[in-house]
Formats: structure tokens, sequence, C-alpha cells
């Protein structure tokens, strides 16, 4: 085990992780600044913001089983015969698929606004309306970034997600600034990844343009993506759950002054989900070649805790002075020791993504079913239990806990 933590170290492998992890890191820094200056231009109305985006993460998630079937079977077709034309046929399948049920969706999104925006408290259905924008292209995003991924052309799929946060941390100050508040912000996010997609679809014109293959286009196996939803779905959930109870429980003034909190604990989730995306094609290509994929599992899980468990150390010692300099002396409350309790939760749910994706790239579907089992408890402890956001701080820490040691019994063998 240890020979092969030191190959993996020297791999083209590493590397790529690292291109992920610089890209994530770098793109989630725009997302960051974009949240920071959101929360400094919109201080009366953040709640709104992060109860929409959150709802969002949820949908973003879920359709990310969109990305990982694309994947999982670009991947396979990239070592046949003539891959372009295979890939191009399947993609060109995927994406009309993709384009129907996504403008299915977003007539969904638009129907259910009035009834989230009782739920949320939301007095205008406007960012709900900018919000069921984003909802189509969540659709067909993950089309692109599946290819991408499946044929491991991580330079692509690193510069279409550092584009789609550069440009919303460009536009949402500047809608903001036209006098559209909340909706101007929610906006941004619809309108910068439309550029990332046309971005992604440039990197794969050899394929959109390659001429149609003899090979029959391979069926998606429903068994595969169901589980797949089902644990992406999850992990939406468990990640996004406090938000949406804060806002929905809670007096405004509580609500907005617990923003900068999930503002500041979704950093740890920064870096992870770029490893997760080099580690599902990774630990998929070593089992299938009868080699063990936990090295590559036990690296990333090392590269996945310890910044975050840093961060937090941090969070824990210096609350009040760090939301102060970030979002402004004043602005908000000193979030005391829930800032620590939301970084160290946030810090697990990036273990925990780092265990769904090595389950659902070996196919062991008990982990992603038991992560469900434990995002229910989660739910029902929040509703129950969820008396103060020191509470929901608590309540997530513990549910953050018990999906790593699931992943730790379930998914470890060989």
């Amino acid at each position: 085990m240890k020979a092969q933590l030191q190959t993996l170290l020297r791999s083209a492998g590493a590397r790529q992780g690292a291109l992920m992890a610089g890209a994530t890191l770098l793109a989630g820094g725009f997302d960051y600044v974009t949240q920071v200056m959101v929360g400094r231009l919109l201080a009366d109305e953040i709640a709104v913001f992060l109860a929409v985006t959150a709802v969002l993460q949820v949908v973003v998630h879920s359709t990310n089983v969109i990305r990982n079937v694309v994947a999982y079977y670009s991947a396979e077709l990239s070592v046949q015969s003539q891959p372009e034309a295979g890939i191009g046929a399947f993609l060109r399948r995927r994406w009309r698929w993709a384009l129907r049920w996504g403008t299915v969706a977003l007539l969904v999104a638009l129907a259910l606004s009035p009834i989230l925006g009782r739920l949320l408290h939301i007095g205008t259905l406007s960012p709900l309306w900018a919000g069921a924008l984003a909802v189509l292209l969540l659709f067909l995003r993950p089309v692109t970034d599946g290819a991408l991924q499946g044929v491991q052309h991580f330079w692509g799929l690193g510069s279409v997600q550092v584009a789609q946060s550069l440009l919303r941390l460009l536009l949402a100050p500047l809608l903001i600034w036209l006098g559209w508040r909340s909706f101007g912000a929610i906006l941004s996010l619809p309108l910068a990844m439309t550029g990332a997609l046309l971005l992604g679809m440039w990197w794969l014109r050899p394929y959109f343009r390659a001429a149609p293959s003899a090979a029959p286009v391979p069926r998606v196996s429903w068994q595969y993506s169901a589980a797949t939803l089902v644990g992406l779905l999850a992990f939406a959930l468990m990640i996004n759950l406090d938000a949406m109870i804060v806002q929905a429980r809670f007096a405004e003034g509580i609500a907005n002054n617990y923003g900068p909190v999930i503002t500041l604990g979704k950093m740890n989730l920064f870096v992870p989900l770029g490893l997760g995306l080099v580690l599902f094609p990774k630990a998929t290509q070593r089992h299938a070649s009868g080699q063990d994929a936990r090295p590559v599992l036990l690296l990333t899980l090392a590269a996945t805790l310890l910044p975050g468990l840093a961060l937090t150390l941090l969070y824990f010692l210096y609350p009040g002075m760090i939301v102060s300099l970030v979002f402004g002396a004043g602005t908000y409350a000193d979030p005391g020791m829930v800032l620590g309790l939301v970084g160290a939760a946030t810090t697990l749910f990036a273990g925990a993504n780092i265990w769904l994706n090595y389950a659902l790239s070996l196919k062991r579907n008990g982990y992603v079913y038991l992560l469900a089992a434990v995002v229910v408890a989660e739910l029902a402890a929040l509703l129950l239990l969820a008396v103060s956001v020191t509470a929901v701080a608590t309540i997530m820490l513990m549910a953050g806990l018990a999906a790593n040691l699931a992943g730790l019994v379930t998914t470890l063998r060989r």
C-alpha cells in the first residue's frame, strides 16, 4: 500500500488531481468572492439569495447524475475503435435528451415558484424565476462536463469551471448595481452557465463534428443511473438543509446572520469537489484492471480532510474577527462557535463526497443507500431538534460524522 501511494504521488493522475484541485480552488475562490460581494451589497436580502441558492444546489447535485453517466460511458467509448465517432453519437443523443427534459424541468420550476416562495418566506417570486432559468442549464451543462471528464480532458473541464465562476463574479455586482437586487444576483448564475456551456461545446467540437458511427450507441443503465441519482441527491440535501431550515424556521435577523456562516463553511468544499472528479474515472479504471483502488481513495481523503480541518481550527479560534474582516465590521453578528461547528461539518461533508465518488466508481450501492438513510435522519433531527442555530450546526456535524463512518464500514474493502 505504501509503495502504491508513492507511485500515485508521481503519476499523471496526481498531476491531473492537482490540476482539477487548482481549477476548483480558483473557481471556488471566485464563487466565494461573489458570495462576499453579494453579502455586502444585499445585507437585507442575503437570506433570500442563500435560500434560493441552496435549492439550486440540490438541483445541481441531482442533475450531476447526468454528468456521472455521460462520464462513465464516454470513458468506455474512448477505448474502442473510432472513439470520436462513438462518443459524438452518444453526446448528440444525450444532448437531445437533456434539452427535452431540461425544458420540462424549467416549466415545473416556474409552476412550483409560488409554493417555494411561501415555504421559504420569500415575498417576491422574481428570484425564484431567475433560479428556474438555471434549471434548464443544469440539465445541459452536465452533458459537456461529463464528456470532458470521461475522456479525461481535465484542462478543458477545469477551464469551464473557472470561466463560469469568473463570469458570475463579473455579472452579479453589475446586475445588483443596475437595481435588480436578489433577482440580479441569482440571474448571474444562468447567464454565467450559458457562457461556460458554450466553452465546453467548443472543447468538444471534434466529437460533435465526428461522422456518425456504425457501432450502436450504448444504452444507459437505469439501475446505475438511479443509484447515482439517490447518492447525489442525498449529498446535495445533506450540505444544504441548514440554509433552507434556518430560512424557513428562524426570524429574518437570525437567518441573515447565518448567511456568512454558510458562505465561509462552504470554502471547505472547494478542493474536494474537484478531487472527486478525478477520483471517479481513476478508481473505475484501476478496479476494472484488477488493481487496488484504495490508495487513490486514501490519498484523496487526506488531501480533502487535512486542509478543511486546519481552516476549521481558525473558525473556532477567531469567528467574529473572520466575519468582520470578510464581510465588513458591524454588518453581521459574531457567530461564535457556530462557525467552527459548520466548518467541521462541511469538512466531513467533503469526506462524504469522496466516499460517494469512490462507491459510485466501483458500483458499491450499499454506501449510496446508507448515505440516504443518514440524510433522512439529519432532516428529522433538524425538524424536531433545531431550536437554535447552534443546534442546527451540531446536527450537521453529526450527520457528516455518520456519513464518513458509513463509508469506512461499507466501502473500504478491496
